[in-house]
């Protein structure tokens, strides 16, 4: 045999090693890759179809947006980190390994606790437009915090389940006009609350008085039906001074 067919001999086995190890690079990228775009599609489907559709606002657009824009960075950082763990598992360093994966790990983590914070948020939603939600359960709700808590607010405003002084702590709220209408609108708001929206005089009181006009307790209580602050009577003396 020559030299040189010994040489090919020699050489073939190193060929075949390095030509395996490139085949299992190759499968190592897409399993990384694979589980990013879980990982970060999971996040997107759960919030942008599960509990966007539940919020009636015309922000969603944008929510979406953002929601996209966070699942691909998720997804962009967590391909390469999982990556590196797939590669560190085949170390015989358990040191190695467990340097490789914790990345991951603390990643994962991290992602949980948002995703059931948007599981809460959907159930949250989902409670307060049941209109047999229990009181004690729309009590939670009003103090519910994160994402569109404005939302939860609004529908607990108009639940009729609502006992009156978790309606009377809703209404005030910076920036929640929504609130208020959805406050005028319900029967069991209390009477100084009503009141309050009543004597409201800003680019919305015409929408609050709307509401107040559909509200029967309103004209129960302030005995008139136009928009202004009404003259003290006897019905809405004894209604401030509750």
């Amino acid at each position: 045999m020559s030299r040189s067919t010994e040489v090919g001999v020699t050489q073939q086995p190193s060929r075949n090693s390095v030509s395996l190890l490139s085949v299992l690079q190759k499968w190592r990228i897409l399993f990384a890759i694979g589980f990013a775009v879980c990982v970060g599609g999971v996040r997107w489907i759960f919030e942008c179809l599960l509990v966007v559709p539940l919020v009636p606002d015309p922000q969603s657009a944008i929510w979406i947006m953002f929601s996209s824009v966070t699942s691909v960075i998720l997804a962009v950082t967590i391909a390469p980190l999982a990556w590196c763990a797939f590669r560190g598992l085949s170390a015989r360093s358990m040191v190695v390994r467990w340097v490789s994966v914790a990345p991951v790990v603390l990643l994962l983590a991290w992602y949980s606790t948002g995703f059931f914070q948007l599981a809460r948020m959907r159930i949250a939603l989902l409670d307060s437009a049941n209109p047999q939600t229990h009181s004690e359960r729309l009590r939670q709700l009003a103090d519910f915090a994160g994402g569109p808590g404005y939302e939860i607010d609004n529908r607990v405003a108009k639940h009729h389940n609502t006992p009156p002084d978790v309606l009377r702590s809703l209404h005030g709220r910076p920036g929640q006009i929504g609130t208020e209408i959805c406050l005028a609108q319900n029967p069991n708001t209390p009477d100084d609350v009503l009141i309050a929206i009543a004597g409201r005089k800003d680019k919305w009181s015409k929408y609050t008085q709307d509401a107040l006009n559909r509200n029967p307790r309103y004209t129960a209580v302030l005995g008139v039906r136009d928009w202004g602050t009404p003259e003290p009577s006897e019905s809405s003396t004894e209604a401030i001074s509750r």
